[in-house]
């Protein structure tokens, strides 16, 4: 069964322009379009000593503790918001943007499990959120990461990752 479905033209056409530079955001490369705040298990961003300590030979019941609270949150944003998913269509010089509706409930949920930490990351998952006006983006190391067009958002997604044992990290 497919988990996704193409949103119309007119659909496509205006979520391109609400959300420019996708290509550069995968490819993390900078770009003046969007503020950056991550999401994080962790309160701070970790130095070389507390990366080996926080991040090597995590136990199994530890990571399920991570995963469960960007579970939690990745609920709080499908209960509240609208999610999309994108990928690129086209050869990569000309490929644009194709934002997709999930075709259930049971597949946005699934698609936004937390990844397997030995997988590369092909396999993480990528969202719009037209309403937050933001792009979400799985990542590495028990943090993941927000691509703001409007920092006013910031409030309402600090309050939902810390209602999950999460916290919001600026550069």
């Amino acid at each position: 069964m497919r988990k996704f479905l193409a949103l119309d033209k007119k659909t496509q056409i205006d979520l391109r322009k609400r959300f420019p530079d996708l290509d550069k955001l995968l490819a993390v490369e900078d770009t003046n379009a969007y503020t950056y705040m991550a999401v994080s298990v962790f309160d701070r961003w970790l130095g070389e000593v507390d990366s080996i300590k926080y991040l090597s030979d995590v136990s199994k019941e530890e990571q399920q503790i991570r995963d469960s609270k960007f579970i939690k949150f990745a609920g709080k944003l499908i209960n509240n918001t609208e999610v999309l998913n994108f990928t690129f269509k086209g050869r990569w010089g000309n490929a644009l943007p194709q934002f997709r509706k999930f075709t259930s409930s049971t597949a946005k949920e699934n698609y936004l499990m937390c990844t397997q930490h030995n997988v590369d990351s092909s396999h993480f998952y990528k969202i719009v959120l037209p309403e937050l006006e933001a792009v979400y983006f799985e990542s590495w190391d028990d943090t993941n990461v927000f691509y703001l067009r409007n920092t006013e958002h910031e409030v309402q997604i600090e309050k939902w990752a810390n209602e999950c044992g999460l916290y919001c990290l600026k550069r």
